[in-house]
């Protein structure tokens, strides 16, 4: 399982339905993070249990009044900060060989689908407040990142 985190002051997704209407299905302000999270073939239970602990817990966010650019001491769940939770499967894509990423390792769609609403679920139950984007959909991800600050989390 990856992620990529990162820290916005806010953050939004957008889905085109069939008839090419646009309709916003999830959007945070910060402080928050903007999760894009793929899961691969063999994940399990601890795999997105360690992924819920980790996007709680990161020192993401500066203490109150220090700058962007010092260190960082606190979580979102500290901060009483939001996270913005879109499925991303292409993270999962290998790129090692030839000139297109390769899906082998990522984890089938009806299979992928509850893992990260286990993920959704797991932070709620920590409190903390969750938008997500919607699986499988044609989505526009819109971000402002603070920072930036960005990270690569894998479990």
């Amino acid at each position: 399982m990856k992620a990529v985190i990162s820290t916005v002051s806010q953050a939004s997704v957008d889905v085109r339905d069939e008839s090419g209407e646009v309709r916003r299905v999830g959007e945070v302000s910060g402080p928050a993070l903007l999760a894009l999270i793929g899961s691969g073939k063999d994940d399990d239970a601890d795999a997105w249990e360690t992924m819920v602990r980790k996007i709680a817990e990161l020192r993401l966010f500066p203490a109150s009044g220090e700058p962007w650019g010092g260190q960082r001491d606190l979580s979102v769940e500290e901060v009483g900060g939001s996270v913005l939770v879109v499925s991303q499967f292409t993270l999962m894509g290998k790129t090692k060989r030839g000139r297109r990423p390769s899906w082998s390792e990522a984890m089938p769609g009806p299979a992928a689908e509850p893992v990260i609403e286990n993920i959704v679920q797991g932070l709620r139950d920590r409190g903390i407040h969750v938008e997500t984007g919607e699986f499988g959909a044609d989505m526009q991800v819109s971000s402002v990142n603070e920072g930036p600050y960005t990270v690569l989390v894998e479990c």
